[in-house]
């Protein structure tokens, strides 16, 4: 059984009361540090010949009841290829978003290195490109579920064992119109070099001619280890005063002062896109 944090305990209390004096709680604080969000995310099968921006988003924790998130600016920001060039990546305007257009599509297993300097600091992360299977086929059925008629989508590709690995690990993101995405990584453990399934289950108020954005990529074991810890936390909380049910530990390390660890990942992979258009189907 959980324990209710204190706070939480005097927040209780205190709705129990018929008192409506105003009490301040000193909650407690931490000093800022740095989020480092860096996806180089590159099409499977590129619309064009052009090269995709990549982009970091820099930017500070602060508190909890702060409604804007403060971004870093004049950070020093590139990202290193395998044969040793860099690509400096420049901030748009104040908002703590840098952006390259110069790093081209990398082969299978090239390792990159960000490099972050910031407020004295240097961050540095290492991460390997995987190319992505191809999704093979999209399926529509309506079924039910507690009594409810829902669309549900499966989404079908092909695991190929690596040489080297035990695993392969995989991340897909859905997006249904305006409503919050469900992203989610899984792994071929129970099935190592077959035809893999995802099942997504629409809203149950989806309608015909609506649309579903599908995105697959295939991603390290590190990504998908952070990945399980941070949808973990979220699954679990996330309130105010919520205990995190453990450390989300990310790829990006502080070289200058340890101690001072940076949150966030930088990721770099192959994703395809796709988009289904929900068809009418009759009830089950």
């Amino acid at each position: 059984m959980k324990r209710l944090s204190p706070y939480i305990f005097i927040l209780f209390l205190l709705s129990l009361s018929s008192c409506t004096e105003i009490i301040d709680i000193d909650l407690p604080t931490a000093e800022p540090r740095l989020v480092v969000e860096a996806n180089l995310d590159f099409e499977r099968v590129p619309a064009t010949d052009t090269v995709i921006p990549a982009y970091v988003k820099l930017s500070l924790t602060t508190d909890y009841f702060n409604p804007e998130i403060p971004p870093v600016n004049k950070a020093v920001v590139w990202v290193e290829d395998p044969t040793g060039t860099k690509f400096p990546f420049l901030e748009l305007g104040t908002t703590g978003i840098y952006y390259s257009t110069e790093i081209e599509k990398p082969t299978d297993g090239a390792v990159f290195k960000l490099h972050i300097e910031y407020d004295n600091d240097i961050y540095e992360a290492k991460e390997q490109y995987i190319s992505s299977p191809e999704i093979l086929e999209i399926t529509q059925k309506r079924e039910k579920y507690f009594n409810k008629d829902y669309y549900v989508l499966r989404v079908y590709y092909q695991d190929t064992p690596r040489v080297n690995e035990n695993l392969n690990y995989y991340y897909l993101h859905y997006q249904y119109e305006k409503k919050a995405p469900q992203p989610r990584v899984v792994s071929n453990e129970f099935s190592i070099g077959n035809r893999m399934e995802s099942l997504y289950i629409v809203d149950e108020d989806a309608k015909p001619g609506e649309k579903v954005e599908i995105e697959l990529a295939q991603i390290s074991r590190n990504y998908y280890d952070f990945a399980m810890s941070f949808f973990d936390a979220i699954s679990n909380g996330g309130g105010p005063f919520q205990v995190p049910s453990g450390r989300i530990i990310g790829n990006v390390k502080n070289i200058t002062t340890p101690e001072k660890e940076a949150l966030g990942y930088f990721r770099i992979i192959e994703k395809q896109k796709t988009t289904h258009t929900i068809f009418e189907q009759a009830k089950p």
